[in-house]
C-alpha cells in the first residue's frame, strides 16, 4: 500500500466521508473513479464469484481450469464494471453432504491453497477470501493452534499475498466469536497484505480493541446510517480520536484506489476468454460397470424437467413413472436431494429399474448425499453444478468425465466427524483436529463410499516405477504414466507422503502433490514434480512458525487416496526438532494410526493447554431466524432465484443468525 497516497487522500476527506467507509450496505459511493458508480464489498457480489462452481473446480483438480475460469469471470466482471476483486471460499469442506460444500474447493488444505493460488489479481485485484474457518455460523470450534494453521489457515499461508480481501466468519472459535477476537485477528491478517480489505459478515462489527486498534478493523456489512451518525458524534464529542478513525479505513479505502487505477487503464488489456467446459473437467464417475459410454439412443432418462434448462426438450420422463416405463437403458437425473436427501421414491425406482435392466444414476447437485443403491446400479456419477440434460448426456455417450473427487464420500451423514456425537464427547465441546476428511478416515481404518481422489473415466492408466531423490529442501519425483485402455482419458496422478517411524502426528498418508495429464490410447508421458519440504511442514507452537520435520519419507503415488500404484523413498534431514503439542506417551490416540479416533478428553485438554469450560449451546448474538422471517424469504426465493442455486439460498436461510441476515 502507498501509504504516503492514503495519508493524502484521508487528509482531504471529511468526517461523514470517513465514516462512510466504515460500513453499510454492500456497496460504497462512488469517488473519483471515472464510469464507475460504486465499489460492491460483499461475496455474492463480486465479479469472479463462483459459489455455484467453487466444488466443482475442486473436482477438477485442474490448475489451469481454475485460472481459465478466474480470466473468463474477471473479464466479465471488468466489461460489466461490477466489483472489484474475484470471491473465492477458501474455508476446507467438513461436511460434504451440506449443501453449503459446494461453496468451498476441498477438504484437503493442499488443493485447495494450489486452486485458490490461480486467483492471483493478474485479471485484476485477486481474490476474496471468505469463511475463514469453514461451515457453520452456530458453531463453536474448538481447535487446537496446528489445526488452525495447518488446516484453516493453510490456503492464507499458501496464497495470502494474494488475497485482495478477507471476509471474516460469522462463528465463534474457542469460546470466541470470530469477528470479536484479538487472537484471530493476528492470525488472518499476518497472511495478508496490509492493503487488502478487511469486512465482516452481515451486521456483524469488528472489534474495536482487537481489529481498529491495529489498524485492521473490518468494514461492517450492513452498518445502518444511524450507527455511522453516532460514530460521527463520537468522534466530534472526543470519545474517538480523529486518528482511530483513519485507522479503520486506511485498508477500506486503499482497496478502493486501487479499483480506481484498475479501471483507469480500463479493459483493453484484458484479453476476452471463454468459460471452460465445465461439465467435462469437474463431473465425477464413481462407478462403471462397463455400460458406460452408451449409444445415447438406447437411453430411457427419468427426471424433473422443470430442474434443468432443457428438461422439456428432452421430454424427461417422471421419475414416479419409471415403474411402467423402464427402457433397456435407464437413466436417472437426481436432481432434489441436497437438502432432504434422495426421496424414498426416488431410491425405489432406482432400485426396481436396476432388477431388471441396466441402471444408470447421475447426482446433479451441488453436494454429496448418502447413496443406498449404489452397490444396485451399473454407473453413478456425480455432476456438481450441471444444469442442462444436454451436457449430463455428453458425458454418459462419448465425453470421457474427468473429475475427481476432492472430499471423501461416506456412506452416512454421521460418518463426518462435524455432525456426529461421537467425535464430541465432552456434548457441546465440538473440538476438530488436523485430521480432516481422508486424513481422518485413511488412517484410522474408516469404511468409506469413495475416498478422496476418487474418479473414473472411460479408459485405465498404469503407474511405472518412481524415483525419489532429495536435495534437502525438496523431494524430486520422476515416474511415468501411461494409458492402457482403448479411449483418450485425463489421469490425475496424486502423490502421498508419510514420515516412517514418525514422532508428529498428522504426517501419514498427506497429499503433497498432484498432476493432471491427458493421454491418447496407448500414449505414455514423464512425470518430473518437484515437493518442497515447506509443502509438508507442521506448525511448531515453541517458535511460531512451520517446520519441516526431519526423517525418512515415503511418496505414495496414486489415482485416489486409496488407490496408490507405487511408491518410493527419501531423506529429509531439516528440522528434526518440532513441538506439535503432543507426544505418543500424552497422546496416544493420536498416534494410534489403523486404530478408530477416539481422542479422550484429558488428551484434547493437554493439547489445547486450557481445562474444558463448559460453553453455551447458544449464543446470544447467534440468533435463530424467526419462523415468519423464513416463510417470507423463502416464499421470494421460490419466485425469483434460478432452480440451481435454491438450495443453496434456502440454506443460507435457515442457518444465517437472524442479526447478520441481510435485508
Amino acid at each position: 500500500m502507498d501509504i504516503d497516497r492514503i495519508r493524502g487522500l484521508l487528509s482531504m476527506m471529511r468526517l461523514s466521508d470517513k465514516t462512510a467507509l466504515t460500513g453499510g450496505g454492500i456497496s460504497i459511493a462512488a469517488m473519483d473513479r471515472p464510469k464507475i458508480e460504486k465499489t460492491d464489498f460483499g461475496d455474492c457480489v463480486m465479479p469472479y464469484y463462483t459459489a455455484r462452481y467453487q466444488l466443482a473446480l475442486g473436482c477438477s483438480f485442474s490448475r489451469e481450469f481454475a485460472c481459465g475460469v478466474a480470466k473468463a469471470m474477471a473479464f466479465q466482471a471488468a466489461k460489466k464494471r461490477a466489483a472489484f476483486g474475484g470471491a473465492v471460499r477458501g474455508g476446507i469442506i467438513r461436511d460434504p453432504m451440506s449443501v453449503s460444500a459446494c461453496e468451498f474447493f476441498s477438504e484437503d488444505q493442499v488443493l485447495t491453497s494450489e486452486l485458490l493460488k490461480c486467483f492471483d489479481g493478474s485479471n485484476g485485484l485477486g481474490f476474496v477470501y471468505t469463511d475463514c474457518l469453514g461451515q457453520g455460523a452456530f458453531t463453536n470450534r474448538t481447535v487446537d493452534k496446528r489445526t488452525l494453521y495447518e488446516l484453516y489457515l493453510y490456503p492464507l499461508v499458501k496464497a495470502g499475498e494474494n488475497a485482495a480481501a478477507l471476509q471474516l466468519d460469522g462463528g465463534y472459535l474457542n469460546g470466541e466469536n470470530v469477528c470479536l477476537s484479538r487472537e484471530v485477528a493476528d492470525a488472518m491478517t499476518r497472511f495478508i497484505k496490509n492493503d487488502a480489505m478487511l469486512f465482516t459478515q452481515y451486521r456483524k462489527s469488528a472489534a474495536a480493541d482487537g481489529f481498529a486498534a491495529t489498524g485492521n478493523c473490518a468494514y461492517t456489512l450492513g452498518q445502518t446510517p444511524i450507527e455511522k451518525r453516532s460514530l460521527v458524534r463520537a468522534v466530534e464529542n472526543g470519545e474517538i480520536m480523529d486518528g482511530k478513525i483513519n485507522r479503520l479505513v486506511e485498508r477500506t479505502l486503499a482497496t478502493m484506489v486501487k479499483v480506481h487505477d484498475f479501471y483507469k487503464n480500463g479493459i483493453g488489456e484484458l484479453a476476452e476468454s471463454n468459460m471452460p467446459d465445465f461439465y467435462a473437467e469437474s463431473s465425477v464417475l464413481l462407478k462403471n460397470d462397463g455400460v458406460l459410454p452408451c449409444p445415447a439412443k438406447t437411453t430411457t432418462v427419468f427426471g424433473d424437467c422443470e430442474h434443468f434448462e432443457d428438461g422439456k426438450k428432452y421430454a424427461l420422463i417422471p421419475i414416479r413413472e419409471s415403474q411402467q416405463k423402464i427402457g433397456s437403458l435407464n437413466i436417472f437425473l437426481i436432481s432434489n436431494y441436497e437438502e432432504q436427501g434422495i426421496p424414498q421414491e426416488t431410491v425405489s425406482a432406482i432400485m426396481g429399474a436396476s432388477a431388471v435392466a441396466p441402471t444408470v444414476a447421475v447426482l446433479c447437485g451441488a453436494c454429496a448425499t448418502p447413496v443406498t443403491f449404489a452397490d444396485k446400479v451399473n454407473a453413478l456419477m456425480f455432476c456438481p453444478g450441471v444444469t442442462c440434460v444436454s451436457q449430463v448426456m455428453k458425458l454418459l455417450t462419448y465425453e470421457s468425465p474427468s473429475g475427481r473427487l476432492p472430499f471423501t464420500w461416506c456412506k452416512s451423514k454421521s460418518d463426518y466427524p462435524s455432525v456426529n456425537k461421537k467425535f464430541t464427547p465432552r456434548g457441546d465441546f465440538r473440538y476438530e483436529s488436523v485430521y480432516n476428511g481422508y486424513a481422518l478416515f485413511n488412517n484410522f481404518s474408516s469404511d468409506v463410499l469413495y475416498p478422496f481422489g476418487h474418479g473414473l473415466d472411460y479408459t485405465e492408466y498404469a503407474i511405472g516405477k518412481i524415483s525419489v531423490k532429495s536435495d534437502g529442501t525438496k523431494l524430486h519425483v520422476e515416474f511415468d504414466v501411461k494409458n492402457v485402455g482403448d479411449r483418450a482419458g485425463t489421469a490425475v496422478c496424486q502423490a502421498y507422503i508419510s514420515l516412517q517411524n514418525s514422532t508428529v502426528y498428522g504426517l501419514t498418508k498427506r497429499l503433497a502433490a498432484f498432476e493432471r495429464v491427458h493421454l491418447e490410447r496407448g500414449e505414455s508421458k514423464h512425470i518430473a514434480t518437484d515437493i518442497d519440504a515447506n509443502d509438508f511442514a507442521v506448525y511448531d507452537e515453541n517458535n511460531d512458525c512451520f517446520v519441516t520435520v526431519g526423517g525418512k519419507y515415503t511418496v505414495e503415488i496414486g489415482l485416489s487416496s486409496r488407490d496408490i500404484r507405487a511408491h518410493g523413498e527419501a531423506k529429509i534431514a531439516v528440522g528434526s526438532k518440532v513441538n506439535v503439542g503432543l507426544n505418543e506417551k500424552i497422546a496416544p490416540s493420536y498416534y494410534a494410526v489403523g486404530k478408530p479416533f477416539e481422542p479422550a478428553a484429558p488428551e484434547i485438554e493437554k493439547l489445547l493447554k486450557v481445562p474444558f469450560i463448559k460453553k453455551p449451546d447458544v449464543y446470544p448474538d447467534l440468533m435463530r431466524p424467526s419462523e415468519q422471517s423464513v416463510k417470507k424469504q423463502l416464499k421470494r426465493i421460490d419466485k425469483t432465484a434460478p432452480y440451481s442455486v435454491r438450495a443453496l439460498l434456502r440454506y443460507k436461510i435457515l442457518t444465517t443468525p437472524e442479526r447478520n441476515r441481510p435485508e
